[in-house]
């Protein structure tokens, strides 16, 4: 079986290649360039092996959203293959700016849909490589646009050729500037929020609109089963506790808060800047219709229908077959609404409980418990 060395060329200028790679390029008998060849025409070269072994160049860190990936996939029964690492573009950056990555958050949108506000708002630190479809411009854009345009950026262009370029400013300042498609981004958030910390009531900025206490938050949001990727919607924000809430759970996605009134939507986004929420979008309108155009939804809240249950259930299930669902009724007849549609709309594994809270207050020398109305939690789907 030939040999083939996958070498990580690191930022792209040559002397910044190690020993044993130099090396091993000098005695293979052919050497692949990721740089200078499309992909598709690489994986054609492969399936021809060469007796005096195989080099392929790969930019960058081989382990970290490389090609390597997919040539070891590919290639690993027809040749014996060794991998060499080299100085990444994140180490490179990292040096010039004299910082440690150690505990910063890495991210590729190379040739990926992904997106930046869930990483800096629960990140201090993040290193992020762009390419030509999310640029440095369109990333600074979108912290801006969710109100994270006051963090500092460091972007580093045409790391380790002449005419390298390192530009540290605020987002909000960078998002009109050009850079090279293929740049790296450190972004600092000293204000990012831990998504672990509990979220109190007393903590919430309320008004006059009603909201989920924090018990019965806790419950529904840990029935949805919210995993960190998540696309999750709030119908009926309210106050937007709940969106908050999921916000933390998807720390890494994204909660659609859809909510009717005025007032509500500009609590939400009050408490959503509060608690550090970025990753929350408020929509304005109500439901279902409300829902037409959003991503599709991974897991859905049901706070409040507005006398629209059964459009709602039916514009969510048609959305998504999978989507799994948390509601909350205070009344017999809204339970009747979910238990009801949730079996028309064919809600697997449907569960309701009822919670009875009861909280301490002082009257006098005593301590008294006094009960909160009952709360109804129905859940189902996968």
């Amino acid at each position: 079986m030939n040999k083939l060395y996958v070498i990580g060329a690191g930022p792209g200028d040559e002397q910044l290649l190690t020993g044993i790679a130099k090396e091993t390029l000098s005695r293979a008998q052919r050497v692949l360039n990721t740089r200078e060849m499309p992909l598709a025409e690489l994986m054609s070269e492969l399936k021809y092996s060469e007796k005096g072994g195989t080099a392929v160049l790969v930019s960058g860190d081989c382990g970290f959203f490389s090609v390597a990936k997919t040539i070891l996939r590919d290639f690993s029964g027809f040749y014996e293959i060794e991998v060499l690492p080299g100085i990444s573009s994140i180490q490179y950056l990292s040096a010039k700016l004299k910082v440690p990555y150690d505990d910063a958050a890495k991210f590729s949108l190379h040739g990926r849909s992904g997106f930046i506000v869930p990483k800096v708002a629960y990140n201090k630190r993040v290193f992020v490589l762009t390419d030509n479809t999310s640029s440095v411009r369109e990333i600074c854009s979108t912290l801006y646009k969710y109100g994270l345009g006051h963090v500092d950026v460091s972007v580093g262009e045409r790391l380790s050729y002449p005419d390298e370029r390192v530009v540290s400013d605020k987002a909000e300042v960078l998002k009109d500037m050009d850079f090279d498609g293929l740049s790296v981004m450190y972004i600092e958030n000293p204000s990012a929020t831990d998504p672990q910390t509990p979220l109190l009531d007393k903590d919430f900025i309320r008004g006059d609109i009603p909201m989920t206490k924090e018990e019965i938050r806790w419950l529904s949001v840990r029935k949805l089963g919210i995993r960190p990727g998540d696309t999750v919607y709030d119908v009926g924000a309210g106050t937007g506790s709940v969106s908050v809430e999921m916000a933390r759970s998807a720390y890494d996605g994204f909660v659609y808060a859809i909510e009717a009134k005025e007032d509500a939507c500009a609590l939400v986004r009050e408490n959503a800047s509060r608690f550090g929420a970025f990753n929350i979008e408020i929509i304005h309108g109500e439901a279902p219709l409300a829902l037409d155009g959003l991503p599709v939804p991974d897991k859905a809240f049901i706070g409040g229908s507005a006398g629209n249950m059964d459009g709602i259930l039916a514009k969510l299930t048609s959305l998504n077959p999978d989507i799994r669902l948390v509601a909350n009724a205070i009344t017999l007849q809204t339970l009747n609404q979910l238990t009801e549609g949730f079996e028309k709309y064919g809600i697997s594994g449907t569960e309701t409980i009822c919670v009875n809270i009861a909280k301490s207050r002082k009257t006098g020398e005593y301590d008294m418990m006094v009960a909160q109305n009952p709360v109804y939690i129905v859940s189902g789907g996968r």
